[in-house]
């Protein structure tokens, strides 16, 4: 082989490594923006999960304060506070 052709070699095969280069940081670089696309999209959900656990904590603890009031206004009429059956729950969430 003469140096022509060795120089040829080497800028080509330098070409297909800058190549491959190029590609495999393209490569990570999506799949960096899409890992950041989920975790976020993961985050906010999270957030949205929070709000409607308060908003489902505050309605049982408003529910259990009215049944408690219930129960010890029958108490003080001298009533018995256990009902043969339960109402059923008309809203659902």
């Amino acid at each position: 082989m003469d140096a022509a052709t060795i120089t040829a070699l080497v800028g080509a095969l330098t070409a297909a490594g800058g190549g491959v280069a190029w590609w495999f940081n393209r490569i990570d670089k999506k799949r960096e923006t899409r890992e950041a696309a989920v975790i976020q999209t993961l985050k906010d959900r999270i957030e949205e999960l929070k709000k409607q656990l308060a908003a489902v904590t505050r309605k049982l603890s408003r529910r259990t304060r009215t049944g408690d009031k219930w129960r010890e206004q029958l108490i003080e009429n001298h009533i018995k506070p256990e009902p043969a059956e339960w109402p059923e729950d008309d809203d659902e969430q």
